[in-house]
């Protein structure tokens, strides 16, 4: 489900790309509008790609690093429509293996970080982080894994300070966090275990919010039981930098990774139980956490993929990309199934409505809104005179008639005393 091959980009338009491999390891994209209707799909030239990373600047730019099977390390950027090419490094296929790519812009800096192992030494890894650019190149950290490591997750916060948590295989397996300064151009001399040396643990997940707040999740064992462990770290304060421990409510665990991201200042968690996909939500930034009462039934076919996006702070997001897109609780992209293709019933639609919390009005939505009621006043201007008379006319129809109405009585009147007499 966890799939290094699809990348996602959100420019600040709220336009979606969607990168992935194609049949020969070519990178296809396609683009979608904010209202998830397909624009256009095309294709770098590439292909027999190892591995590739995406994202997006602030002035919407797309910045993508791939590695070729013949070791060639290439570099595409896509401005106002067009995609450029460079070749920028060459790595040794034939001695390492090349397992993952992550790329950052800090400072209007690319910094590029891949993990490798040598041939003969396939379970002893090396993370390696390089500034295009520049002569900067360091080793972050060498630990032990198995051949196909667990990814490693990387993050970066506003002083532009790189975190990385990884999972080293020594003994029982171990979750360890590292970071790299911007100001001492130097990684940590010690990584930090964050896990408990009692338990196993697996799936390590990082994510920095938009309070420069630091949180790590991952999958602890003790005695065959499991949950989700989660730490949160404090950016500044009197706490800063050290993690702290904070329960959850109880989350049912499946094999696959809880996430987190931000949206609308809120922090939202995720994760996967059987046929559910669930909701964690905290207003204040990971001191404390709700359950969301409503569950979202998981489609097949659904995937874990990295995002990078002009919008909100996500960088990975659960979705369907194979049938009609779908992003999982991110309500910028709200989604309604075709009544074609639903066999929800228009009511359960209504009440799901009403039990969900609003979604944001989109600006061109708001825009179009706000005309319309320009026009509706307009009219009311021209009309409300126009009635006006017309409800004059009327009354003045009624009195006339009123008075024939009386008029024809009294000659009545006047006939049959006449016939009487």
């Amino acid at each position: 489900m966890f799939n290094l091959n699809i990348n996602i980009v959100i420019n600040s338009n709220r336009e979606i790309f969607i990168f992935q491999l194609g049949d020969d390891r070519e990178i296809i994209y396609s683009v979608f509008d904010s209202s998830l209707i397909t624009l256009n799909s095309n294709s770098l030239y590439d292909k027999n790609i190892l591995n590739y990373s995406v994202l997006i600047d602030e002035n919407d730019i797309i910045h993508l690093v791939a590695l070729i099977n013949n070791g060639e390390l290439n570099y595409y950027k896509y401005i106002e429509g067009k995609w450029s090419k460079s070749t920028i490094a060459k790595f040794d296929i034939k001695s390492n293996i090349y397992n993952q790519i992550e790329i950052l812009m800090i400072k209007d800096k690319l910094h590029i970080i891949y993990d490798y192992s040598n041939l003969i030494n396939s379970n002893v890894w090396t993370i390696q982080h390089v500034i295009y650019g520049t002569e900067e190149k360091h080793n972050a950290i060498r630990y032990v894994s198995k051949r196909t490591p667990d990814p490693f997750i990387i993050d970066v916060d506003k002083q532009g300070t790189i975190h990385l948590l990884y999972r080293n295989n020594i003994n029982n397996p171990q979750i360890y966090h590292v970071f790299y300064s911007h100001y001492t151009k130097t990684w940590s001399s010690l990584s930090k275990q964050i896990s408990s040396d009692s338990s196993n643990n697996w799936l390590p997940f990082l994510f920095i919010d938009s309070q420069d707040n630091l949180h790590g999740l991952w999958i602890e064992e003790v005695n065959n039981n499991y949950q989700v462990k989660y730490l949160r770290m404090n950016s500044s304060g009197k706490e800063k930098y050290i993690w702290k421990d904070i329960k959850l409510p109880y989350i049912p665990l499946s094999k696959y990774p809880p996430i987190i991201f931000e949206e609308n200042n809120k922090l939202k968690l995720i994760s996967l139980y059987n046929n559910n996909i669930d909701l964690l939500y905290s207003s204040d930034y990971g001191n404390s956490w709700l359950k969301e009462e409503n569950s979202e039934t998981l489609r097949q076919n659904t995937i874990l993929a990295k995002v990078r996006s002009n919008i909100d702070k996500i960088n990975y997001i659960y979705c369907n990309i194979y049938d009609n897109l779908k992003f999982y609780f991110l309500d910028s992209f709200s989604y309604i199934e075709s009544p074609k293709t639903s066999e929800t019933s228009s009511l359960e639609l209504e009440n799901k409505e009403i039990i969900s919390e609003p979604s944001e009005i989109k600006p061109d939505i708001l825009n179009g809104l706000e005309n319309k009621i320009e026009s509706i006043l307009e009219n009311y201007d021209f009309i409300h005179p126009i009635l006006n008379q017309l409800l004059t006319n009327q009354k003045s129809m009624e009195d006339k008639l009123d008075n024939l109405q009386k008029s024809i009585n009294s000659k009545k009147s006047s006939f049959l005393n006449r016939f009487i007499n």
